[in-house]
């Protein structure tokens, strides 16, 4: 009997999270039973990467989506899901909420997602969603974009916004740079990278648009994590410059631009689009 029930949590899953809903029967908390929510796992290697931070385990997530078709009790449970991987590190890249005009999903997700738990930190950068509806459109950023910051912050989320941190262990360094977004003209990665100067130390780049890895060829980095996606093979833009439909070149997993690593996530939440790819934690071992 219980393995009918599973079987059916986890077929209800994959039909709400194909039709463009988050529910809390797509993802098991604990990992040990069926789920629609896919864990991928990789060897993530870094040129130069310090003997200290050898074999650490690093979850990468993005794109929360909290809103009203990604439940609450939803990214409850995956963050209790990548807190039973024991990570070492956690990354997040952006779209922490859809449209938030009156600031109520982002104290929402600001309330859970403090809740994340790693020995080495959770460091952040931001997505285009996040900015409020203007950023979309290329206007000024809403001003509860600075409220959820802070609120991340307190809650001992480190969030780059064009900054850039460095994990210290043993006297090593290993360098984490996170970008603003390019759609909200908040892409500055002259001041992100401005600190960056240890030259044998290894860096990862947060940021949630895959393609600004063409923008990034000049800079000092060994990989960039993204999101953004979903796992879709095209985009709609608002964008002068793109037509205002666009086949990505980047969609989802692991690629390699010249001596470079990008990994772009498919994301945990949605925001109203269907059949999209299966929601992934992705987990690292550096190497």
């Amino acid at each position: 009997m219980k393995r009918v029930l599973n079987r059916g949590r986890y077929l209800r899953g994959l039909a709400f999270g194909t039709f463009g809903f988050c529910v809390s029967s797509a993802v098991c908390s604990t990992g040990k039973n069926k789920e629609w929510v896919e864990l991928t796992e990789h060897d993530l290697q870094l040129p130069n990467l310090a003997e200290p931070f050898a074999g650490l385990r690093m979850v990468h997530v993005s794109d929360f989506h909290c809103s009203r078709t990604v439940s609450s009790k939803y990214i409850k449970k995956c963050i209790q899901r990548i807190n039973s991987l024991d990570p070492d590190i956690i990354v997040l890249t952006g779209d922490y909420i859809t449209h938030d005009y009156y600031g109520r999903f982002s104290k929402k997700i600001s309330r859970m997602i403090t809740k994340l738990k790693s020995t080495h930190g959770v460091y952040a950068c931001l997505g285009n969603h996040d900015y409020g509806v203007g950023g979309a459109f290329h206007t000024d950023k809403s001003d509860s974009l600075g409220a959820m910051v802070d609120r991340f912050q307190q809650g001992g989320i480190r969030v780059l916004r064009n900054d850039s941190h460095s994990l210290e262990l043993d006297g090593h360094k290993l360098w984490f740079v996170g970008l603003g977004d390019p759609w909200a003209r908040d892409f500055h990665p002259h001041i992100a990278f401005d600190d960056v100067n240890d030259e044998g130390a290894s860096v990862i780049a947060l940021s949630h648009n895959p393609d600004t890895i063409h923008h990034l060829e000049d800079y000092n980095f060994d990989a960039i994590l993204s999101g953004h996606t979903h796992g879709c093979g095209f985009e709609w833009t608002t964008l002068p410059d793109k037509p205002l439909v666009n086949r990505r070149k980047f969609c989802s997993g692991m690629y390699h631009h010249q001596d470079r690593k990008l990994y772009v996530n498919r994301g945990l939440g949605r925001h109203g689009r269907i059949f999209n790819r299966r929601p992934e934690i992705t987990v690292f071992t550096l190497r």
